[in-house]
């Protein structure tokens, strides 16, 4: 039974403070004559008066020990009535004033069609809405518009529950009826258990997201190939209401294998097929914040690289440079070409060689006519392939998510 503190059906509040005693329950004096005019005694009086000011506040006729003392307190020092007066009518009486009240208020009985009235409207609600409180207030909504007495809160329950089942079983009933058999095979297998890793399971459907690190892409991405061997659940949803089917998935997500098993087959499959919709949409979300992250990574790394480069390569410049100016200075003070290429080889030797002189020259060539990005994009080849294959996958099943 759906909780009335979770609903707005009206309640009384159990000790109500003077100035909700004030503006809520003080009777005008045109209401005054009006209850005058229709009882006879003291006790009629306060009886009638506390029936009307109730069904003021609530929209329907409390039973008389669930109006809090407080009020009747204050009704009977509105009338000048004695404390002895008591508010407590007979049956027959309790009738004649409620016909009274109705009529004065100008409000209909809960009957038949008042009934009928709600359960279309509920009914339509229910495509869209599921939690029975939300559907309760609709009906209240509804009742109070068109001016109608508010019925017994648990009739009012069990009404929407009917209704809400109906509805839902009927979703249940058209979902189930769409599925080939290999997509009944696909959804019935998930209870399985985990008989395979390459299988697809209610596990592996509720399983939280991996790290952004590359054992977990490929983790995911592997997932992600499991959930999307189903093929396109959203088509097989398109009848129902984006709203219904997280409350669906949700209502799976919180069973085991199980209590999913004595639930009935087509509402199984639906819950089932709910579940893995939001599954592949959260795990495709999933995967493409990781690729962010992993690019986002390899572009700080590449800056951080660049610049280590920059300050390598700007160090192997000076000292190319100074074993440039060193070679010019032999050559002004050699006196003939042999002693000159001594001169040289001698300061080749004390960099290095011309091997390794050569080999600096050449990577800060590279660096200063590549384009930097690509370059550094070469230091990541072992992610290359995990990354390609993550966007080709996310790009591939795109159509199914728009």
């Amino acid at each position: 039974m759906t909780l009335v503190d979770r609903t707005a059906y009206p309640k009384f509040k159990q000790y109500p403070d003077p100035k909700e005693l004030t503006e809520l329950y003080t009777p005008t004096p045109a209401e005054i004559k009006f209850v005058k005019s229709r009882t006879k005694s003291h006790e009629g009086f306060l009886c009638f008066m506390v029936m009307l000011k109730s069904f003021q506040r609530l929209g329907y006729f409390p039973h008389r020990e669930c109006v809090p003392n407080a009020v009747i307190k204050h009704l009977r020092s509105c009338l000048k009535l004695q404390s002895w007066v008591k508010a407590i009518p007979s049956q027959r009486q309790g009738y004649t004033y409620q016909r009274a009240i109705r009529s004065y208020l100008g409000v209909k009985q809960y009957d038949k069609t008042a009934q009928k009235l709600i359960a279309i409207l509920v009914a339509q609600q229910a495509e869209v809405k599921d939690h029975p409180a939300d559907l309760i207030n609709v009906a209240i909504e509804e009742l109070v518009k068109e001016r109608y007495e508010l019925p017994a809160f648990g009739t009012l329950d069990r009404l929407i529950g009917h209704i809400r089942a109906f509805v839902n079983n009927r979703m249940f009933g058209r979902v189930n009826n769409g599925l080939s058999t290999t997509e009944m095979v696909y959804l019935d297998q998930l209870l399985l258990g985990d008989i395979d890793e390459l299988i697809a399971t209610l596990n592996l459907l509720k399983s939280p997201p991996k790290s952004a690190t590359f054992k977990g892409m490929k983790q995911l991405l592997a997932k992600f190939d499991a959930l999307m061997s189903f093929g396109n659940a959203k088509r097989l949803l398109s009848s129902i209401a984006l709203t219904k089917i997280r409350y669906f998935a949700a209502q799976a997500r919180a069973l085991d294998i199980s209590e999913l098993r004595d639930v009935n087959l087509p509402k199984r499959r639906t819950l089932l097929l709910c579940l893995l919709y939001e599954a592949q949409v959260k795990t495709r979300d999933h995967l493409v914040e990781m690729f962010l992250k992993r690019i986002l990574k390899i572009q700080n790394n590449a800056k951080q690289r660049l610049q280590e480069l920059r300050e390598k390569h700007l160090t192997q410049t000076s000292e190319l440079l100074g074993t440039l100016a060193e070679v010019l200075t032999a050559s002004k003070e050699a006196l003939d070409p042999l002693s000159l290429g001594t001169k040289v080889q001698s300061i080749f030797d004390e960099h290095g060689g011309p091997d390794l002189l050569l080999q600096k020259y050449e990577e800060i060539a590279a660096y200063n006519t590549n384009n930097h990005l690509p370059l550094m994009w070469r230091f990541y080849s072992p992610h290359r392939k995990v990354l390609f294959d993550l966007v080709r996958t996310v790009f591939r099943h795109s159509l199914y998510f728009c």
